[in-house]
C-alpha cells in the first residue's frame, strides 16, 4: 500500500513539474507578465468597405436578370421558336406551271403556249399535327428559359443572404477580437494582483488568436461571396446590401402544389406533348379516307389550230392496299404514354415540393424557437452585464464572458437567418415563383 501510495505521489509530483514547465516556456519571468499582453492596435469601430449603391434584394435579382447572357439565349430561343410557331400549319401555295416557252417567240413568231395553277391538298389532319408539333417545341424552349430564370433568382437571393451573413459576422468577430482585446489587459491586471493565475492569461492570449483567425476567415468568405456575386449580377462588389426581415409562408402543403401546377411550365408543355400525341392519332386514322392529293387548272393556247381550251385535273388517294393499322396503334400507344408521363411529372414535382416544405418548417421552427430564446438570453445578460459593471459583483473577466456570449448569440442568429432564406428561396423554385408576392 505503501508503495501505491508512493507511486500516485510521484505522478503528482511529476505532473505538477510539467504544468510549470510549460509555464515558463511561455511565461520566461515567472511571476511577472508584463508586456505579454500587448496587442497590434486595432481600430475601436469596425469600418464597412461597403460604400457603394445601396441595393435591395429585388434591385440585386433584376439586375442579374439583365446582366446574364445565358438567360438572353435563352429568351433568343423562345423568340425564334414563336416565329416558326407563328409561320406553321399554312397551306401550301399553289403553283404556277408554264410549258412550251421558247426563244423562237422572239426570233419568229408565236407558236403554242400552255399555262395553269397546280395546287397541293394537305392531307387530313396534316396541319393540325404540323402546328402543333411547332407548338411543343415552342414550349420546350419556354420551359428552358422560364426554369433558368427561376433558378438564377433563386441563386440570387441565396447568395444574398449569405452576404448578409457574412457582414454581420465581420462585424462581430470584429467585436470579438476588441472584447479579447480588453480581456488580455483585465486579466493581466488580476494576474498582477494575485486574482488570477497565469493560466487564466495563457487561455486569453489563445482565445484571442482565436478570433482573430476567425476574422480573417470571415473576411476571406465575405469577400468570396461578394464576388461570386458580383459576376452573377453585374453589381460591384462594395455595395450595401439591405437586411430585410423574411417573409412567411402560410399556405398549407395542398396549397402550394395547386399554385405548382398553375407556375411550373412542365404542366404546360406536358399538355402540349398530349395535344400532339392525340393529333398525330388522329392524322394516322385520317388516312384511310380517300382525300385529293393536287388540283390543276391550265389553259392552252395555239396560233395554227385557232382555237384555247382549259383543262382540269385532280388527283385522289386511294386507301386500297395500306389501312395504316400498325401506325394507328403506335399512336394509340403514345398517347398512353404521354398522359403516363404527365402523371409521373405531377408526382415528382409534388415530392419535390414535398421535401422543400418539410425542410423550410423544421428551420422556420427551429428559427423562431432560437430567435426567442436567444432574445430572451441576450435581454438577460445584458441585465447581468449591467448591474455586474454597477455593483461589482463579478470578476471582470466572468462579465467579459457574458459580453462575448452574446456575440456568439448573434452570430448563431445570422446562421439560422442564412438557413432560413435559402430554405424558404428553394421552396419558391420548386413551387416555380421568384418571388413572395406570387403566392398570392
Amino acid at each position: 500500500m505503501n508503495s501505491i501510495k508512493y507511486r500516485k505521489i510521484q505522478r503528482i509530483k511529476y505532473f505538477s513539474l510539467f504544468i510549470l514547465i510549460n509555464c515558463l516556456l511561455v511565461f520566461p519571468a515567472p511571476f511577472s507578465i508584463k508586456g505579454q499582453g500587448s496587442l497590434l492596435p486595432v481600430e475601436n469601430k469596425y469600418i464597412s468597405s461597403n460604400t457603394g449603391p445601396v441595393l435591395s434584394e429585388q434591385d440585386v435579382v433584376d439586375a442579374a436578370l439583365e446582366y446574364s447572357r445565358k438567360l438572353k439565349s435563352f429568351k433568343t430561343n423562345v423568340e425564334i421558336a414563336e416565329y416558326r410557331y407563328e409561320s406553321s400549319g399554312w397551306i401550301n401555295n399553289p403553283v404556277l406551271r408554264i410549258r412550251d416557252v421558247s426563244t423562237r417567240y422572239i426570233s419568229e413568231e408565236f407558236d403554242e403556249l400552255e399555262a395553269g395553277l397546280r395546287w397541293s391538298f394537305p392531307e387530313l389532319g396534316e396541319l393540325g399535327e404540323r402546328k402543333q408539333r411547332a407548338a411543343v417545341n415552342m414550349w420546350e424552349r419556354k420551359v428552358q428559359r422560364i426554369r433558368y430564370q427561376q433558378q438564377l433568382t433563386t441563386r440570387i437571393r441565396r447568395n444574398y443572404a449569405t452576404v448578409l451573413m457574412y457582414d454581420q459576422q465581420a462585424e462581430l468577430a470584429h467585436e470579438r477580437i476588441l472584447k479579447e482585446n480588453e480581456r488580455i489587459s483585465k486579466i493581466e491586471s488580476l494576474v498582477d494582483l494575485g486574482n488570477r493565475s497565469i493560466v487564466y492569461f495563457t487561455k486569453a492570449k489563445m482565445w484571442h488568436a482565436e478570433a482573430k483567425n476567425d476574422y480573417t476567415r470571415l473576411i476571406q468568405k465575405q469577400s468570396l461571396e461578394r464576388r461570386q456575386l458580383s459576376n452573377r449580377s453585374g453589381i460591384p462588389e462594395n455595395a450595401e446590401l439591405i437586411l430585410a426581415g423574411l417573409p412567411e409562408i402560410k399556405q398549407d402543403l395542398d396549397e402550394l402544389i395547386k399554385l405548382a401546377v398553375i407556375n411550373r411550365p412542365e404542366f404546360n408543355l406536358v399538355k402540349q406533348r398530349i395535344n400532339l400525341a392525340v393529333k398525330q392519332n388522329n392524322y394516322e386514322r385520317l388516312k384511310r379516307i380517300p382525300w385529293p392529293t393536287f388540283t390543276e387548272f391550265s389553259y392552252h393556247a395555239e396560233k395554227y389550230r385557232h382555237e384555247d381550251w382549259g383543262e382540269f385535273r385532280i388527283g385522289i388517294r386511294l386507301p386500297i392496299f395500306n389501312w395504316n393499322s400498325g401506325n394507328i396503334k403506335a399512336t394509340d400507344l403514345a398517347v398512353k404514354k404521354k398522359e403516363d408521363e404527365s402523371d409521373a411529372i405531377r408526382e415528382s414535382i409534388e415530392e419535390e415540393i414535398r421535401l422543400a416544405y418539410s425542410a423550410y418548417k423544421d428551420i422556420l421552427l427551429d428559427w423562431k424557437n432560437f430567435q426567442a430564446y436567444a432574445d430572451e438570453l441576450i435581454a438577460n445578460a445584458q441585465t447581468v452585464i449591467d448591474q455586474a459593471k454597477e455593483h461589482e459583483v463579478l470578476m471582470p473577466d466572468e462579465v467579459m464572458e457574458m459580453e462575448l456570449t452574446i456575440i456568439e448569440t448573434k452570430k448563431l442568429l445570422s446562421e439560422k437567418r442564412r438557413d432560413l432564406a435559402h430554405a424558404l428561396f428553394d421552396l419558391y423554385y420548386v413551387i416555380g415563383i421568384e418571388k413572395h408576392e406570387q403566392l398570392n
